[in-house]
Formats: structure tokens, C-alpha cells, sequence
């Protein structure tokens, strides 16, 4: 009501200030208005000096009621008329005061007026009006009067309403918030508010108790989840305690003063102690003394610091047995307060008696597979030393006079000793994948040399079947690798091995190309094709498994182990790769597999050896029966930027020719194959001599299979190259250079270029051979003699010792297994020496120690190389060859 009151008041009064500001405004408006005539009409008084007519004119304000004085004044400031509504005398102010037009003040509760007569713009005298505010205050207290009537009865009006509507409002809501003090109290959540009206104070009522109704469900629910809870509480606890009692495990609590709190039934069997006599007793002394409780406490002491315990230990029963356990310590934590030690114990005096007997079993079988590796080791070196001698010296007996007869049973025997070391080979590798102990190395090699020395080493076998054997290295992939060229060339020899075994005519041909490529490193996929009987499809994936073949029957026609698959598959896969096999039968095979090789840090994309930029764009025929072969000698030549032109057959290689020199581009170089159908290389080579015209090309015979008096042919034709394919590239590049007069330094080129004399030409060595079987000591320096190379020979490592000390060699090729001094011990010597003088021979191991680890050790003890006997000839002359450049290169330096 107050507020009510409070609010009418205001709104009185400046009701009531706004209508005299009204009022006043427009009785100023109405004197301005009266003096604006006034001072019209006594403008001419005034011009004229005529104070009556002046007067007349003011007392036209009789009208105005509460005009109660008036006076006009002349330019001068002087009284020129006055008017007043009082009998009394008034004294007008003299002169009068300065003021704006239309300005006004209110003085003495008088309204006073001021105002210039103007006539044609000039001030002609000045007007004076004052009025009283009688009329101002009667409107103001009839207001007030007004508003003091409307105030009071609206106070009334309020009075008797907020005095019924206080029922109405007020009593529900204090009943209302007497029974939310009764909830809060007693927190009886049955307790309603009584509704009694449907307005805004039902629905708050309603609102209230449906808030009621919430909370009372709620409690219900809580009351629910709590009675589940304390079910679930209990019934965990017993789930816990059954754990813990029926654990076969010992379990021990202590408190954090290492008194025992609790323990179950498996650790009163395990220490022979009941409940009893351990809950609230020092841990101590119950299951440990002497050394067992001094251990016992250092395990203690590290358990404070939050560290989880788990050893094998020693403890000690009730009865003062002694059990082997496994025991687990880990600190209890609670609200982040350790509150004790969780100990668990497991009886490992079982497992611990089997752990001896395994360890007495696995030092047994360490020690049978010891006995059997040196076995291996030593038949290897047993069986490889005579085969050494076997092979090498049927090779040197080949290279002989001999009559056909002879020959054939040489053959047979170098090719029986073949086929025996090969078996002897493959079964070494497959015992050493067996057993895991087949190592890899990754080092820099050039791939396109790699597999030109594989595929040379295969070709005669090839050859002598009718085969054409090529290797198609496309031209986008990297020649400089790393990775184990070893492993890489175990598998292609299989692989090739095979596809010759079991073609009978066609062509053999391994192809590469780029799989994937990354920056670092590629992935490179190898194919071998052929044109052989093929496999079935059923027997396409059992032929990767150990001792198993297509034809596995006692009349198959195929020998062989059934290993080099399976080895080449290992091989593959522990090199990141995979093998597969596409076949039809009667339709040939092609195996591939794919491996990851890292790339060199500076390696050339593009094959270019030294000495092809003296053949930019030289023309060159090559005339090829073999389509394959044609396109891989095309792409050499394209590599080395020469200008490469494909026949097929001698006529049309003769028709090409004749029209290059009657367009005056004749052929720098002819390529020509020796062995092709209809008209041969030698028939084509003995046209092109005796046409004056085409004999100016240089000839280079290529042929598939030697045969004696090829050269003395040859010579007679005036062909100036002959090289055996598969070609490896160097050897041809060499080759090339050599019949062009183009290969720097030389002193003159040989009648007939072969791949014997360009070998010859490379450098000759003096060579320490230490070797102490007489066999291998007269085959390795034939071979070596026969290679022009100067050999001295010591029968053990102090006879070689001896002899490096009284003459300098260029290479030692170092025996292992020696009398009195062996390989390694003379190795270990000599460098020892070449510290102090600050030189050093290169070392090549020549054993015939096989197994995995012997390449190591001879490399660990500081040998450069190393060969496994019987020693290829081909292999010996890769090393020869890596240390004639070598001492060419020193050579040149001084």
C-alpha cells in the first residue's frame, strides 16, 4: 500500500509541475503577444510626442485582469506614459533596463516584461508590462486540491483491495512455505501443499508438489540403488574373500609395521602355519633366518619407494624345510596412503626341478649340436678339399689336347662333381636356414656385373642343350645397389638352373624390372622364363617345399634334391620379398620373385662403364636370330649413346649394309650372331670380306657355344672379336674399345679379341699362395699361371710368414687349415706387421670351410675376401680381376 501511495504522490506531482510550466509558458506568450500590439499602436504617440494618444493605448490593458502596471518610455529612457490598476503611485524605473525581445522575469512573484518599439527597424522607445500571478496560484492549489482528493481515494481504492486480494495471495503462499519448513525439518517426502484456486498461485502449488513428487521418487530410487550397492558390496566382498581363500597362490598381508594382518589357506599349506599363528606376529622370523631373512629385508626395504617386486627366492617352512618360490610384493594404497604390503607367493619347486632338467637337456643337445656342427664343419672341409682337386683339375684336363673319348668321360666326371657339390651346398644352406643361422650382408655391389657373372657361369650348361640364355635388364633400373649380391645370385643360379634342366629347346631368359621405388631404396622384381615343360596347377605351390618335385616318381626323368626351391623361397622371404609361379605344362614356366635393395649414395640411373663416351652415336648392326637377344644387345648399345640397327638374318644384314655405304653411312661395328638358321655369322662375315666395300666395318662374332676352330676361323674371315654369350656387358664395352683402337694406353690390339685376352690384359699379379695340400696347391697355380699371373707357394703360415718377408706380393690367397701355423694366425701376423710399416696386402681366404660363421671369422681376423672351396675358376678370376684394377690404379699413382 505504501508503495501504491508512494507511486501516486509522485505521479501528483509532476502532474502538477508539468501544468504550471504550461501555464507559465503561455501567459509569457501572451504578454509578448500584448506588448508586440501595444508597442504597433504607440509607435505614431511616440513619433509624434503625444502622451495621450500613448495612454489611451495602455489603458487597453484594463482588459487584461492581472495586467497591473504598464509604462512606455521614449528613445530617451524618460516616462512617456504609464498605466496602473492600483490608485496607488508606482514609480517606473528609469531608464529602463537593456533586455532581448520577448524576455521575461518574474520578480516579487510578479511577471515583469521589457520590450523595444520599433519603427522602420530604429528602437523609438521601450515598452514596459507587469503582470501578477494570482491566476498561477488559484490553477495550482485547485490542482493540488485535485490531487490530494484522487490520492486519497486511491489509497482507499488500494487499501480495501490489497486488504481482500491479502486472503487471496497471501495465505496460500504462507501456507505454502509453512509446509516446505515442515519437509525441511522432518524431510517427510509424503507431505502436499493444498491447492485452492486454479490462477498462478494454484500453479506454483502444483509445481511444488510435483517437486515433491520428484524428490520422493528420487529418495525411492537412491534408497533402491543404495540397498543394491550394499548387496553388490557384500556380495563382492564375499567373491573377494573366496578369491582369496581359494587361491592356489600364497597371499599375505602386512601392516605398515610389517605385522601380518592377513593371510590365506594356501600360504598356511605353503609354510606349514595356521591363521593364528601368524596374524599380528613380525613376518621375519616366521619364514626366514640367516641369509634368507637378510635377503628378505633388502627385498623389504625397496618395497617403501613404490616398487613392484617380482623375483624368485628362497623361504623357509615351519619346520625349517627350505621351498623355492615366486614371489610378488606390491605396496596397498588407499585414498593415497599405503596402508600395508600385498604379498603373493607360488611354490616353484616343481617348475624349478624342470628348469634344471631343461637346462641339463639344452646344454646336452648344445652340446650334440656343437658335435654335429663341427661334424658338418668338418666334413665339408673333408668332402670340399678332394672336390677341390676333382673339379679344378678336370678343368685344367679339358683345356688340354684330348680325344673325343677322353673328353666325354672328363665331362662326365666334371659334371658328376658339379652335380655333387651342388648337392653338398644345398643341403649346408638348408641346415643352416633350418637352425636359423643363415646370415645376410648388405653391402654395395653393381647389379647388372652380378648377374652378368651369373648368367656366364650357366651358359656353357646352356649352350650344350641348344639353349639361347640371356639376362634383360631394362634400362630404368638402378645399377648401384646394397644389399647381398650373395644370396641374390644363390637364387638365380636355382632358379635359372632349373629352367635349363627342363627346357629342351627355346630360350632361357631372365628379365628385371622396377616394382616400386622410394627414394632410399626399390623394390626390384626378377622373372625367369622359359620355354620348357611347364608345371600343373595342383603342383605349382608344393614344389617351394623341401625334397619335393614335379615328377617325384623312380622313373622321372629330372634328377635333383628337391632343395633349390625350397632354399631360394627362404631365401626370398627373409629378404622382405615373395616367389611365385606362373605355368602351363607344355607351355614353359616363368618364376618370379621380388626383394628390397637400398640404394647406393651415389649411383648413376643409367648403366655408362668407362670408355662409352668414345662411341657416341658410332652405327652399329647387330644381327640376331634371337629376338630377345636383339633387344637386349640393342638396349647396351642405346645406353652407351650408340646408334644400334636390328637384323634378323644374314641376307637382309647383307642388304643393309650395302645400301649404308651407298648412302655413305657405312657401319663402324657389326654384332653377329655365329649360329643362326639358313645363312650363318661365318657365311655372312665371309661375304662382307670379300666385298672391299663392307670389309672396312669391324666384325665382332657372337656365339652361343664355342667350338674348336671357331678362332683360327675367325682369324681366317678377319673377324677381330669373339665373345661367348651370355655377353657380360663390361666385356663387351672392353671389347669394343679394344677392335676400335679406341681403349687408351694399350699397346697394341690382338689379332682375335676374346674374353681370354682381355683377362690376360688386365694386369698380372704376384701372388703368395699358402696352401698346404699338394692337389690344391698345383691346381691353384695352373690356374693362376694360366691366368699370367706370378705365383710363389708356402706349406703352412710360417713359410708364408718366411716369404712375405723376403719378396712383396700383390695379393696372398690364404688356406685356413694349415700345419703348425694355420690362415688365422698368419693373418693376425702380418697385420700386426703392417702397423708399424704402415702397408697392406690384401688377404683372400681360401677354405673349404662352408659353415655359417666362417666368413665372418676370416673377415673379423683381417682377411679382405674370401672364397669357399672346390674353387670355380670364374670366382677366382671375379677376385683376380677386383685386384688387378686395384694394383693397375696404385700402379698409376707412383
Amino acid at each position: 500500500m505504501i508503495t501504491c501511495g508512494a507511486a501516486l504522490v509522485v505521479a501528483a506531482g509532476l502532474f502538477t509541475w508539468y501544468d504550471r510550466a504550461t501555464f507559465l509558458r503561455e501567459k509569457t506568450q501572451d504578454l509578448i503577444a500584448s506588448a508586440k500590439m501595444i508597442g504597433s499602436n504607440s509607435a505614431a504617440a511616440l513619433t509624434f510626442h503625444d502622451t495621450r494618444l500613448a495612454r489611451e493605448v495602455l489603458n487597453a490593458l484594463q482588459a487584461k485582469q492581472h495586467v497591473v502596471n504598464a509604462c512606455i518610455y521614449d528613445s530617451d529612457g524618460t516616462v512617456f506614459a504609464k498605466y496602473s490598476s492600483s490608485p496607488t503611485h508606482v514609480d517606473f524605473p528609469s531608464p529602463p533596463p537593456t533586455v532581448r525581445e520577448g524576455g521575461t522575469t518574474i520578480v516579487a512573484r510578479h511577471m515583469v516584461l521589457f520590450q523595444d518599439i520599433v519603427l522602420h527597424g530604429d528602437s523609438i522607445g521601450t515598452i514596459y508590462i507587469e503582470a501578477d500571478l494570482e491566476d498561477l496560484n488559484d490553477r495550482l492549489f485547485r490542482f493540488v486540491m485535485i490531487d490530494f482528493i484522487v490520492l486519497l481515494g486511491s489509497l482507499t481504492v488500494v487499501f480495501v483491495l490489497s486488504h481482500r486480494l491479502q486472503r487471496v495471495i497471501s495465505g496460500p503462499i504462507r501456507e505454502l512455505a509453512e509446509t516446505a519448513a515442515t519437509f525441511s525439518a522432518h524431510e517427510n517426502y509424503s507431505l502436499r501443499a493444498t491447492k485452492r484456486s486454479n490462477d498462478e498461485i494454484g500453479v506454483l502449488v502444483d509445481q511444488f508438489n510435483g517437486m515433491l513428487d520428484r524428490l520422493q521418487q528420487r529418495d525411492v530410487s537412491l534408497q533402491q540403488a543404495r540397498d543394491g550397492f550394499e548387496k553388490s558390496v557384500a556380495e563382492r566382498t564375499s567373491y573377494l574373500n573366496a578369491l582369496i581363500e581359494n587361491s592356489p597362490l600364497g597371499i599375505l598381508v602386512l601392516d605398515s609395521e610389517r605385522l601380518v594382518k592377513l593371510c590365506n589357506p594356501a600360504f598356511e599349506t605353503l609354510f606349514q602355519y595356521t591363521r593364528q599363528e601368524v596374524v599380528g606376529k613380525a613376518i621375519d622370523g616366521l619364514i626366514a633366518e640367516g641369509d634368507l631373512l637378510s635377503e628378505s629385508r633388502e627385498i623389504s626395504r625397496r618395497t617403501p619407494h613404490g616398487e613392484v617386486i617380482n623375483i624368485m627366492t628362497r623361504c623357509q617352512r615351519k619346520d625349517r624345510s627350505i621351498v623355492d618360490v615366486e614371489l610378488h610384493i606390491v605396496r596397498l594404497m588407499v585414498n593415497r596412503k599405503v596402508e600395508g604390503t600385498l604379498y603373493i607367493y607360488q611354490d616353484i619347486s616343481v617348475r624349478k626341478r624342470a628348469e634344471e632338467d631343461l637346462q641339463r637337456a639344452k646344454e646336452a643337445a648344445e652340446t650334440s649340436s656343437r658335435a654335429k656342427s663341427e661334424f658338418l664343419a668338418n666334413m665339408s672341409h673333408e668332402i670340399r678339399t678332394p672336390m677341390n682337386g676333382i673339379i679344378g683339375m678336370t678343368a685344367l684336363a679339358l683345356d688340354t689336347k684330348l680325344s673325343q673319348e677322353q673328353r666325354e668321360f672328363l665331362g662326365m666326371v666334371k659334371s658328376s662333381a658339379d652335380s655333387l657339390l651342388s648337392l653338398l651346398n644345398d643341403i649346408l644352406d638348408f641346415s643352416k636356414i633350418e637352425v636359423g643361422k643363415l646370415d645376410f650382408e648388405t653391402i654395395d655391389f653393381r647389379l647388372r656385373d652380378s648377374l652378368d657373372d651369373t648368367i656366364k657361369a650357366l651358359g656353357l650348361h646352356a649352350h650344350q642343350k641348344g639353349l639361347e640364355l640371356a639376362c634383360h635388364v631394362l634400362p630404368d633400373v638402378p645399377d648401384g645397389l646394397q644389399g647381398d649380391p650373395t644370396r641374390i645370385r644363390q637364387v638365380v643360379v636355382n632358379l635359372l638352373g632349373n629352367a635349363i634342366k627342363f627346357t629342351a629347346e627355346g630360350e632361357v631368359v631372365l628379365q628385371v624390372e622396377i616394382q616400386d621405388e622410394s627414394e632410399d631404396e626399390v623394390v626390384l622384381h626378377f622373372a625367369v622364363r622359359d620355354t620348357g615343360i611347364g608345371i600343373p596347377l595342383e603342383k605349382q605351390q608344393l614344389i617351394f617345399e623341401a625334397f619335393t618335385q614335379t615328377d617325384s616318381s623312380t622313373t622321372r626323368k629330372y634328377g635333383g634334391t628337391g632343395l633349390g626351391l625350397a632354399i631360394s623361397s627362404r631365401l626370398v622371404n627373409r629378404m622382405g620379398g615373395k616367389i611365385w609361379v606362373e605355368s602351363e605344362p607344355d607351355r614353359g614356366s616363368t618364376f618370379h620373385f621380388t626383394t628390397r635393395f637400398q640404394l647406393q649414395k651415389i649411383s648413376s640411373r643409367k648403366y655408362a662403364p668407362l670408355g662409352a663416351e668414345a662411341l657416341l652415336g658410332l652405327p652399329v648392326l647387330v644381327v640376331d636370330d634371337s629376338a630377345t637377344n636383339g633387344r637386349i644387345l640393342r638396349e647396351m648399345l642405346l645406353a652407351w649413346q650408340m646408334n644400334p640397327q636390328l637384323t634378323e638374318n644374314g641376307p637382309e644384314a647383307l642388304t643393309i649394309l650395302e645400301r649404308a655405304n651407298t648412302e655413305g653411312t657405312p657401319f663402324s661395328l657389326i654384332l653377329l650372331d655365329a649360329r643362326m638358321p639358313g645363312m650363318d655369322g661365318f657365311s655372312v662375315a665371309e661375304r662382307i670380306k670379300q666385298d672391299a666395300r663392307l670389309a672396312k666395318s669391324v666384325v665382332i662374332m657372337l656365339t652361343s657355344g664355342g667350338f674348336r676352330g671357331d678362332a683360327a676361323r675367325c682369324r681366317e674371315l678377319g673377324i677381330q672379336g669373339y665373345l661367348t654369350k651370355p655377353i657380360k656387358r663390361s666385356d663387351l664395352l672392353e671389347a669394343i674399345n679394344v677392335v676400335l683402337g679406341s681403349q687408351t694406353g694399350a699397346q697394341g690390339s690382338p689379332s682375335l679379341v676374346t674374353v681370354h685376352s682381355l683377362r690376360e690384359s688386365r694386369g698380372r699379379l704376384r701372388i703368395l699362395l699358402a696352401e698346404d695340400n699338394r692337389v690344391n696347391q698345383v691346381l691353384a697355380v695352373r690356374l693362376l699361371e694360366k691366368r699370367g699371373h706370378e705365383v710363389a707357394v708356402a706349406g703352412n703360415g710360417e713359410e708364408a710368414l718366411e716369404a712375405l718377408d723376403k719378396q712383396a706380393f700383390d695379393l696372398v690367397l690364404m688356406d685356413i687349415q694349415m700345419p703348425e701355423m694355420d690362415g688365422l694366425q698368419a693373418t693376425a701376423a702380418i697385420r700386426k706387421g703392417e702397423m708399424k710399416s704402415g702397408k697392406h696386402i690384401p688377404i683372400v681366404a681360401m677354405t673349404a670351410h662352408a659353415m655359417v660363421g666362417d666368413k665372418e671369422r676370416c673377415l673379423e681376423a683381417g682377411m679382405d675376401d674370401y672364397i669357399a672351396k672346390p674353387i670355380r675358376p670364374e670366382q677366382l678370376g671375379d677376385v683376380l680381376k677386383r685386384y688387378s684394377l686395384v694394383t693397375l690404379a696404385e700402379n698409376a699413382l707412383l
